[in-house]
């Protein structure tokens, strides 16, 4: 009776073992980013934005990305980071085909590990001229 009891313990505790050890496998450590690109007026979205993203020691994470219809641009970065977020659009004169130059805004943004986080950059009316 002894050697069936602990037969079966045995048995218990080695079908148990695996599920403990690899339960902790299904953790997200993934980091989520939308970036929300609006108008200094806060309510416009700015479609086809270029953004920049940058880790806070200056290092480039996503170069060259542009915002959707809407405005925004989602992705999701590996480890846990401090960003730096950059958004440029172009600034057109009406009736002029070529833009004369561009206005930009930045925010920066704690990225965590299973979370998203919504990074919301402000384009100010100041306009940087392009140099011909």
């Amino acid at each position: 009776m002894k050697k069936k009891s602990f037969l079966f313990s045995a048995l218990l505790f080695f079908s148990i073992l695996p599920m403990t050890i690899f339960a902790g496998c299904d953790k997200d450590t993934n980091c989520y980013l939308e970036v929300q690109v609006v108008d200094s007026d806060k309510i416009t979205p700015i479609p086809n934005a270029k953004v920049v993203i940058y880790q806070q020691n200056g290092s480039l994470i996503y170069e060259e990305i542009y915002t959707d219809d809407s405005g925004k641009y989602k992705t999701s970065y590996p480890a846990p980071s401090i960003i730096q977020v950059e958004a440029t659009t172009r600034y057109f004169i009406p009736n002029v085909e070529d833009p004369i130059g561009e206005r930009t805004g930045y925010t920066s943004a704690r990225l965590d590990e299973g979370e998203t986080v919504v990074a919301k950059v402000i384009i100010g009316p100041e306009v940087s001229y392009y140099d011909n």
